[in-house]
This record gives structure tokens, sequence and C-alpha cells, in this order.
């Protein structure tokens, strides 16, 4: 698991600047006076240029409010693996080629870290390594309490390189504990979210198919100009204070026949992660009906964020980075005092019977005082932050330093006094 981990954190400490290196999408100038090209005429204009392919889906990008993407089922199917991709320029309707701007580099880290190179099978097995690591973790606080029955908080034994090193790793392993919890865990719902689809797929819309599909039509209205646009207006008056955020086309592998399925996203900062579906007439336009995402899709699509910590700004990226470089040392001295012990010669004993403290306050005197303040404040600093967003999230990244400043205390003291 350890040689396991060390790939992952590589992989996803670079992946974390992934926009950053890849850049924004290039998209046209557009003077303040231009009219941005509706939903619909973009939709006509892309079945005119494809046409026998079915209309899947049209969704806004993540980072970029005037980019849309298109999915197209090649030879008329349902199916969104193997869709034709297509990315527009909203207010032109010019297709904007993605491709160029990505990084082959980029590609192939995002494949290691989301799955091996094993596909879909590897996606299962990543989720398995990230529970695993949840628990270890978890196991790690205890182990660290029976251990800090002989010793203060922060204080690092200099009496051979084998307890210095297990002392070290105790202390990074407090040190990144919360952050390792919630990269474990939302590393296991990543890894097993294309599970958790088609659970929803089986139990949630397939409920709902069986709702309308008496409800028969075909799908020539897509081409009527203004099916689309009526769609949005109807899915924004069933929730006003939501906004679109992705529209699945009528009879595909997300929605039931004759009628849309609309992801909708509260419109500020602290509950654009508050997703409702609304159900629309495909034929009328109509209502049909509001429903929430069983819980598990909510837990499922907050995953991804959380996990990379790409919702603060750069800032909080950063932090982020020396969460990844610390917990990457853990592994890393894991496999030293496995070694060690293998090899008991390989761990020479200095004649000195020293420790290097950080304080002799009573505060790092008590077993848990200090670990639990770092646990609450990173747990409550990153789970606020992704959910209050906006300048507290970005703000969040400056209090988070405080668990990483700690641990870097506690890893140059220690250092220093091996030397």
């Amino acid at each position: 698991m350890a040689v396991h981990f060390i790939f992952l954190s590589i992989s996803g400490s670079i992946l974390l600047f992934k926009e950053e290196v890849e850049g924004t999408p290039e998209v046209s100038a557009a003077s303040a006076e231009q009219t941005s090209l509706s939903v619909s005429e973009l939709m006509t204009n892309v079945l005119n240029k494809y046409p026998g392919e079915r209309p899947l889906a049209v969704f806004k990008d993540d980072e970029h409010e005037n980019i849309l993407n298109v999915r197209l089922g090649m030879n008329d199917t349902k199916m969104f693996r193997g869709a034709r991709k297509l990315t527009y320029d909203a207010r032109t309707g010019a297709e904007i080629n993605v491709e160029a701007s990505k990084s082959d580099f980029m590609e192939v880290m995002l494949k290691l870290h989301r799955e091996f190179f094993l596909g879909s099978t590897g996606k299962i097995y990543v989720g398995i390594i990230g529970l695993l690591y949840f628990f270890v973790m978890l196991s790690g606080f205890f182990i660290y309490g029976n251990f800090a029955k002989k010793v203060a908080f922060g204080e690092v034994r200099l009496k051979s390189p084998r307890q210095w090193t297990s002392d070290m790793h105790r202390y990074i392993g407090i040190g990144v504990m919360a952050w390792g919890l919630i990269i474990g865990g939302t590393g296991f719902l990543l890894g097993i979210s294309s599970t958790l689809i088609k659970v929803y797929q089986y139990q949630e819309l397939k409920e709902i198919t069986k709702q309308y599909k008496d409800l028969h039509g075909d799908n020539d209205h897509l081409h009527n100009a203004g099916v689309l646009d009526n769609v949005i207006k109807t899915s924004e008056k069933a929730l006003p204070d939501s906004k679109v955020d992705y529209i699945a086309m009528p009879d595909t592998q997300f929605s039931p026949p004759n009628h849309f399925l609309v992801v909708m996203n509260g419109n500020t900062p602290q509950t654009e992660r508050m997703v409702q579906l609304v159900v629309v007439d495909a034929a009328t336009g109509l209502q049909g009906e509001v429903r929430n995402l069983p819980w598990y899709m909510k837990i499922t699509l907050a995953s991804e964020p959380l996990h990379f910590g790409n919702y603060g700004g750069l800032f909080l990226k950063i932090v982020w980075l020396g969460f990844s470089i610390f917990s990457l040392a853990l592994p890393i001295m894991g496999l030293v005092i496995w070694y060690k012990r293998r090899n008991p010669s390989a761990a020479t004993s200095s004649a000195k019977n020293e420790s290097s403290k950080l304080s002799d306050s009573k505060l790092f005197q008590s077993r848990f005082a200090i670990p639990m303040i770092l646990f609450v404040v990173t747990a409550v600093m990153i789970i606020a932050a992704f959910i209050l967003g906006g300048a507290f999230a970005m703000a969040s990244g400056y209090v988070l330093l405080i668990p990483l400043i700690l641990t870097g205390m506690v890893v140059l003291r220690g250092s220093g006094g091996r030397s």
C-alpha cells in the first residue's frame, strides 16, 4: 500500500495545478454589446452539422461561464460512453479545440492517479486504496495515543535513527490526519463513483423513467428553435434561487422518455453545491416535478472538489500541496521503519539518550490537546470553506497554514537535533 500511495501522492500533487498548466481554452473576444447566442440556436447549429446523431446533453463548463459543452450519441446511441464531445463559445457559437490546450503529461498523470492505467477496474482499485488509507490514518491516531504516554507533543527521540524516524512518522501523521481522512474518504467515493451512478440509474432514474414511460413522443421537437430556452426558463421558474448547470436530453441514459432532466445548482457560493433536479416535458415545456438527488449522489458530487482542493483559488491549492508533501513522507518513512525492523543492524544506536522538544508548556504535555486542536482546525476549515465558498474559501488557506507550520516546526527541530 505504501508504494501505491507514493504514486498517488505524487500524481495528485501534480494534478492540483492541472488548470494552471493547461490554461483556459481560448474563446473569441466578444464586445460588450454582443448578444450571447441562445442555447437553442447553438444546439440547432450543432445538430445541423452532425445530422443523424442523438443529442445527449448540454452543460456549462465548471470554470468558465462563456463555455458550453455538448455531448452527441454517435449512431443514435443513448449511451454517454463513447459520445462525441464538443465545446463551444457560448457567445458566438464558435467551436473550441479543447484538445489543443490539453497537456499530454497531465493526461498521463490523471490516468495514473485515477485508475493506475487499468480503466474502470482501476478506478475501483484506487478507491479501495483510498478507503484503506482512511483506516490507516484513523488507526494511527490510536497508535499515537499509546506513544504519547511517554513523550510530550513534538518531542522527537534522538537515541537511534529508528526511533527518530518512528517519532517523526507519528507527528507528521497527526499533523495531516484530518486532511488525510478527507482525502482517503473522498478518494474512495470517487473510485466507486461509476458504481454509485449505476445504482442511481437502476433505482432513482428507473423510477423516474417508469413514471413518464407512457408519455410517448419523439425527438423532432429538439430541432425547434426555442425548446431548450423554454426548458431553461421553466427550470429557473421552478427553482428561482438556482441556475441551470446540466441538461440531459430526453430518452437518454440519464433521462426519461420525452422529458428533459435538468440539474440545478444554487446561485450563491453558499448554495451552489445544493443540487436539485427538474423534470421538464419536452413537447410542452411544462414542469413535470422537482426532485432531490439521493444522498449518495450528493456526497459523490461533493467529493471531487474536496479531494483536489480546487474551490478556494490558487493559494488553497498551494496549501493542499503542503499537506500532500507531508503525507508523502508517511509511506516513505513507513518503508524505512519496516526495513530497519527487518534489518536491525541497519539501525545503529547513538550513545546519547537525548530528545528534541518543541515546547515545555502544559498544553504540549497533554497527550491529545494539540492533536485535537490540529484535527478540529483542519477539518472545520476544509469543510466550512467548501460549504461557504467565495472569499471564505480563499481565506481558509491561511488558517490551514497552522497545522502545516506546526508540523513543519516539529520536522525542522527534530532534524536539527539529529544533525
